[in-house]
């Protein structure tokens, strides 16, 4: 899960209020494009990694950007802050220390970048809505929603009859009725960033941040270093340690991770998608 910035933003100001507003949830295709979601149609083996996005992309030096689904060049998958972004190519570098990403080989025509802001790319509905409409459904509202702490929570959701195209995320957005000005506020895929706290030399306890979610016995996470690791043990939410294979993992290298239990992506059969949210301590999101 991340939330978007200018969500983030409208949360801390007090212009978007989770409890009284109207917040709903719809299911993204990010395999559409749209101007807050790009298809990857390759990417380098370098220092830092440089996306070439299959159109213009129009994000912003400065974006937050997240990846997923990249293959071979596994490496570029995760979330990334946007540097030299120009036309239909832009580069990866660490969204907490700046540092340059890391290439473990070219990637090809695969995966997709979607936009977090905060520029105007990654701000409203409108530049993920061509994402929603290839997925026959109607966007639930939320009820029961609590806001405390920075933690926000709300009742489960149901869609009914879905059909379409495949779900890779769920999308939580503060409706206004207009799809200009309604304010996105979350992407939830399912998957979450691993980051490597000490350097791991030859060794098989990768000591890391604790786990937003759990991760399956063997799970290989490639990190923003180019060096990769093979998960040896299942791993859950909360834990410090992750057995791996033997390898080495430098320190501050980040991981893009998949949660099996989350149910992304989901393939509608015309029949209905339950969402129940996480009741773990972070539920939907926290600040």
């Amino acid at each position: 899960m991340r939330l978007f910035e200018k969500g983030r933003e409208g949360i801390l100001a007090a212009t978007v209020n989770m409890t009284s507003d109207t917040i709903k949830v719809a299911l993204l295709d990010l395999n559409t494009s749209d101007v807050g979601c790009r298809q990857i149609s390759s990417s380098t083996n370098a220092t830092p990694i440089v996306i070439t996005t299959a159109v213009a992309h129009g994000f912003t030096t400065g974006d937050l950007v997240y990846l997923a689904d990249h293959t071979t060049n596994t490496s570029a998958n995760g979330l990334w802050t946007i540097a030299a972004a120009s036309g239909s190519v832009f580069s990866l570098t660490d969204y907490i220390s700046g540092s340059n990403s890391t290439g473990n080989g070219v990637g090809g025509a695969t995966g997709y970048a979607v936009n977090l802001g905060p520029s105007a790319s990654g701000d409203n509905l409108d530049d993920l809505d061509a994402c929603v409409a290839t997925i026959t459904q109607t966007a639930q509202t939320l009820g029961s929603k609590t806001f405390t702490g920075g933690v926000f929570d709300a009742a489960d959701a149901t869609y009914t009859a879905v059909s379409g195209a495949s779900a890779e995320a769920i999308l939580v957005y503060k409706d206004t009725g207009t799809a200009t000005t309604s304010t996105l506020l979350a992407l939830i895929t399912g998957r979450h960033i691993v980051t490597a706290d000490a350097t791991l030399t030859a060794g098989t306890a990768l000591v890391v941040e604790p786990l937003a979610a759990g991760i399956p016995n063997g799970q290989v996470l490639a990190f923003s270093s180019g060096q990769s690791a093979t998960v040896n043990a299942t791993a859950n939410a909360g834990d410090r340690v992750i057995t791996v294979l033997s390898t080495t993992i430098t320190s501050g290298a980040r991981a893009l991770a998949t949660n099996t239990a989350a149910g992304l992506p989901v393939t509608p059969n015309g029949g209905n998608i339950n969402i129940t949210w996480d009741n773990g301590v972070n539920r939907i999101f926290k600040l």
